[in-house]
């Protein structure tokens, strides 16, 4: 009786402690998404912000193997096609947005925080991944943009854009300058 005992303490001893280690990576788990609030951030116009550019992607779809292989291939080769000239605009564009800023890509952008940017205006239409697969028949795809606070991760809806027009570089940087008029009037 004492044997099992001992051995049902310990079972019990050892559950807690994986129970205690789960609820240690709670915490981690839960902020690894942002945060999502409305408005802008109240700093912004002391802030310096990473604009995102489009990057090429690898065309994985075989125009020869069918329908829809035929229209990824499509959807990605245009993809790659059109970015240089949306990137180049974007360029020019954001010569109109009034505070500092720097332009980068999802890939690289990590690497120039450390230069005191504390902002990136960011979307999943960054990751490319509506680009790997077919919408349902008669559907636009959407993407929100956020202005992402790197430092409290905690990102700020701003605006939609769908995915015929996410490679309008100025209607990009007009959308944004629309929602910051209404905060900081005054840098118009």
């Amino acid at each position: 009786m004492n044997d099992l005992f001992n051995k049902l303490s310990f079972k019990f001893a050892s559950m807690m402690k994986r129970f205690a280690f789960l609820l240690l990576l709670l915490p981690f788990v839960l902020n690894s998404q942002p945060i999502v609030r409305d408005g802008l951030p109240l700093d912004l116009n002391q802030e310096k912000i990473i604009l995102l550019k489009h990057e090429k992607i690898e065309v994985k779809a075989d125009k020869k193997a069918g329908k829809q292989q035929k229209y990824l291939y499509l959807r990605q080769s245009n993809h790659n096609s059109v970015i240089e000239e949306s990137n180049e605009k974007l360029i020019l564009a954001a010569m109109d947005y009034p505070f500092e800023y720097a332009i980068s890509t999802l890939s690289k952008y990590k690497s120039i925080l450390k230069a005191g940017y504390k902002y990136v205006l960011i979307s999943n239409v960054y990751k490319n991944e509506h680009l790997y697969s077919q919408p349902n028949e008669g559907e636009l795809i959407v993407f929100e943009y956020f202005i992402l606070d790197v430092n409290e991760n905690v990102a700020f809806k701003v605006f939609e854009l769908d995915e015929m027009k996410v490679y309008d570089s100025k209607m990009l940087i007009r959308r944004l300058n629309k929602a910051l008029k209404k905060q900081y009037p005054e840098s118009y």
